[in-house]
């Protein structure tokens, strides 16, 4: 019986150094990875290259926010800025011809702004500025001046 037993051993036993060969084959391996993987860029270590992403992280974030605060700023100033206007000519007197006589429609993105008149004649030219709040007028506006806030709402859409 002892001679049968002695090759199952044997057998046994070079399965396990062939398995022991391989996981010094593996580990050895996975050394040379992980000593490729902790020298990093410019043969720093691990946690050198992890400080430094860490910073850079940071300073992309302060960009960030920093770019994010100028548009807010840029957004709030383009939305109070001249968005819709017109121009509508006109003879403010029968006798007098060419249409220099005009009304302007200026208004910001929200239908805040003014109506501009110039009325104008051989003698006096008269400049008028009449307010607007969300695309209403505080005070009676001509018909000129009702057409070019007209015009100045539509470039606007509102």
């Amino acid at each position: 019986m002892s001679l049968s037993i002695s090759p199952i051993i044997i057998g046994i036993l070079i399965l396990l150094a062939l398995a022991l060969g391989a996981v010094i084959f593996l580990v050895v391996q996975l050394q040379k990875k992980l000593r490729t993987f902790m020298n990093g860029k410019d043969a720093n270590n691990l946690e050198d290259t992890l400080t430094d992403l860490t910073e850079k992280v940071s300073s992309i974030e302060n960009t960030l926010k920093a770019h994010k605060e100028g548009l807010e700023y840029i957004d709030g100033r383009v939305k109070r800025s001249i968005r819709g206007y017109s121009l509508v000519r006109y003879n403010a007197y029968d006798n007098a011809g060419g249409e220099q006589s005009f009304a302007s429609g200026l208004l910001d993105e929200h239908g805040d702004g003014y109506v501009l008149s110039v009325i104008t004649n051989r003698n006096h030219v008269g400049v008028y500025a009449k307010k607007i709040n969300v695309g209403k007028a505080e005070t009676s506006l001509t018909q000129e001046e009702e057409a070019a806030l007209t015009d100045a709402k539509h470039a606007i859409d509102l």
